[in-house]
């Protein structure tokens, strides 16, 4: 279920952007595609594989309150490995992240993973205060958007039903606990989330705090750089406002959560967004569908090689 429904979603966007074109306007996306200058694209993703070794390097601060420094390239293609995953199976990347630097330098699973956690919770702290920032220099165009889908939603809402649905909910999930308690399970999992606990709080106890946050400032500046250098790709949104390229990139960011590494739906959102800007519809896709093909080409070629790397150096340690 969680690797078939993200890709029958992500090619149900497909299918519903390629047949709401014309044959004419498939032919304008198509002619967008061939003749965007690449070098943009080339240096986008130099860009975003510098985040990917900050990202590397960042790991470190924390996993050295742990008691331990994998080397530089180990991090580098454990991250590589996860990334490649997480397009098959969404959000497994991290697990296999955290069992190649346990295999490798005996880091305890649960606290490799919770070094991962507060990594991601800082990580969608920065996603969130430009999700803010995009909203706000947009102006009245995406809160009126927000503002309209939000009153709609409300005045269909019934009081008796979210009262109900909440009181299911909680009662489900105090069942789950009171079961839980009552079976061995109970004990193994609460030590797992008590190692995760603690891999989780190195972000407060690490001694380089402020190299970590430069690092994710670096990371997501990086990734905003990534996405504008890319508009100069194609000559029709090169005069672009910040505001319109911080909500595409927004949507993008968030797209990468509803399917596999965005498939379907990164390019399809982008469109969407930026049809609030007066971008075509046609121009707004080939911009995300350029922008989603590099970037997994490029996660594609760095996780292969980094599971190629981890394979050979798993080989020679055995012998």
């Amino acid at each position: 279920m969680k690797i078939t429904l993200p890709l029958l979603l992500g090619f149900f966007l497909i299918y519903h952007s390629y047949y709401q074109f014309t044959d004419q306007e498939r032919d304008t996306v198509y002619s967008y595609l061939l003749e965007a200058n690449y070098s943009w694209i080339i240096l986008a993703v130099i860009f975003a594989f510098l985040s990917h070794l900050s990202r590397a390097w960042r790991w470190n601060y924390m996993l050295e309150t742990l008691g331990t420094t994998p080397k530089f390239i180990t991090n580098v293609m454990a991250i590589g490995a996860g990334y490649a995953i997480n397009l098959i199976i969404p959000r497994s990347g991290e697990v296999s992240r955290a069992a190649i630097i346990n295999r490798s330098d005996h880091v305890p699973l649960d606290k490799a993973i919770g070094t991962i956690i507060a990594e991601r919770v800082l990580d969608l702290i920065l996603l969130l205060i430009i999700t803010v920032v995009a909203i706000l220099s947009a102006g009245n165009t995406i809160l009126n958007f927000f503002k309209d889908r939000l009153n709609s939603a409300f005045a269909k809402a019934e009081l008796s039903k979210i009262l109900l649905y909440s009181g299911v909910f909680i009662a489900a999930i105090l069942l789950i606990l009171l079961i839980s308690r009552r079976i061995r399970l109970y004990h193994k999992v609460k030590g797992f989330v008590l190692g995760v606990k603690e891999g989780f709080m190195t972000i407060w106890t690490m001694k380089k705090k402020w190299l970590y946050f430069l690092h994710t400032l670096f990371i997501w500046g990086m990734y905003v750089l990534m996405f504008y250098i890319s508009i100069f790709a194609i000559p029709g949104i090169a005069s672009l406002p910040v505001s319109a390229i911080l909500c595409a990139f927004v949507a993008g960011s968030f797209a990468v959560a509803f399917t596999n590494g965005g498939f379907g739906a990164y390019p399809y959102f982008i469109a969407q967004v930026l049809l609030f800007f007066g971008v075509s519809e046609t121009l707004g896709t080939s911009f995300g569908w350029i922008l989603w093909l590099s970037q997994t080409l490029m996660i594609l070629v760095y996780g292969l090689i980094s599971l190629l790397l981890l394979s050979l150096k798993g080989s020679v340690s055995h012998k």
